[in-house]
C-alpha cells in the first residue's frame, strides 16, 4: 500500500514536472522568434541584410569606435540570458531544477533560433554557416554546427537531470566535476573568440581581412567530446550510488 501510494505521488510530480518542462520549451521557442526577428532587422539596418563577413568596424587613431546602439546591443545579449536564467528559476524547485531548467530553455532557444532564421530568410545555408554568436567580451563566432550541438548537450543534459531529481535522486557533484565542465565551456568559448583579432580587423603590423579562418576544431571538439562524456559516466556514478543507498 505504502509503495502504491508513493508511486502515484512520485507518478504524479513526473507529470506536473512534465507540464513545467512544456511551458519551459514553449517559451523558449517563441523567445527565439523574437530573437530572429530582431536579428533580421539588425542585419538589414546594419549590413544590408546580409549575414556574411566582414562585420562592419569602425576604427580611429587605434581606437576601436563602437556605435551609439552598441551598448543597447550588448544590454541585449546580456538580458537575454538574463530571462532565461529567469524562467529556470521560476520552473525549478530547487537549486538543481532551476539551473536545468535555464539550460533547458539556453538549448531550446538556440536551437529554434537558426530554425526560424531558416524560415523567415532561409538562413543559414547549412550547419557549416559562419555565425557571429555574442559581441561580449569579444566576437565569438563559429559554424552555426557548434552552438547547436552545445544547445542539444545542455538541453539533453538538463532533462535528464530534472527527470532523475523528481525521482527523488540525490545529486552530488563536487567541487573538481565543477572545475573540469566550466574548464571545458571555457575551452570552447575560447575557440569562438580565438580569431578575434582578425574579426574585428585589429590595427597593426598583421592585415586582418575579417573573414574568419578556419574554426579552432583542434579546441572545441577535445572539449566538447571530454565534457559530454565527463557529466555522462558522472552521472550514471550517482545514479548506482542512490540505487545501493536504497
Amino acid at each position: 500500500m505504502n509503495i502504491s501510494v508513493q508511486n502515484n505521488r512520485t507518478g504524479k510530480s513526473l507529470r506536473e514536472t512534465l507540464r513545467r518542462w512544456i511551458w519551459v520549451v514553449t517559451f523558449a521557442m517563441a523567445f527565439a522568434w523574437v530573437e530572429s526577428s530582431v536579428v533580421v532587422y539588425l542585419r538589414e539596418i546594419y549590413f544590408d541584410g546580409s549575414f556574411h563577413f566582414p562585420i562592419i568596424v569602425t576604427w580611429e587613431n587605434g581606437k576601436h569606435v563602437l556605435d551609439h546602439l552598441m551598448r543597447i546591443e550588448l544590454g541585449r545579449e546580456a538580458a537575454t540570458v538574463l530571462m532565461l536564467a529567469a524562467v529556470g528559476c521560476a520552473a525549478g524547485k530547487n537549486g538543481w531544477q532551476k539551473f536545468s531548467f535555464f539550460m533547458v530553455a539556453f538549448g531550446i532557444w538556440d536551437i529554434f533560433y537558426y530554425i526560424w532564421l531558416q524560415a523567415m530568410i532561409s538562413w543559414p545555408e547549412s550547419l557549416m554557416t559562419w555565425d557571429l554568436l555574442f559581441f561580449i567580451p569579444l566576437p565569438w563566432v563559429g559554424p552555426v554546427i557548434t552552438p547547436v550541438l552545445i544547445a542539444l548537450a545542455m538541453t539533453t543534459a538538463g532533462s535528464f537531470i530534472i527527470y532523475y531529481d523528481e525521482k527523488g535522486l540525490e545529486i552530488r557533484f563536487h567541487w573538481y566535476d565543477w572545475t573540469i565542465v566550466l574548464g571545458c565551456g571555457l575551452l570552447m568559448i575560447v575557440a569562438f573568440c580565438w580569431d578575434w583579432k582578425n574579426i574585428i580587423r585589429l590595427p597593426g603590423n598583421v592585415p586582418h581581412t575579417g573573414i574568419p579562418n578556419p574554426f579552432a576544431w583542434w579546441l572545441y571538439l577535445p572539449a566538447y567530446i571530454f565534457s559530454i562524456v565527463y557529466f555522462a559516466i558522472r552521472f550514471r556514478q550517482i545514479i548506482i550510488a542512490n540505487r545501493r543507498r536504497q
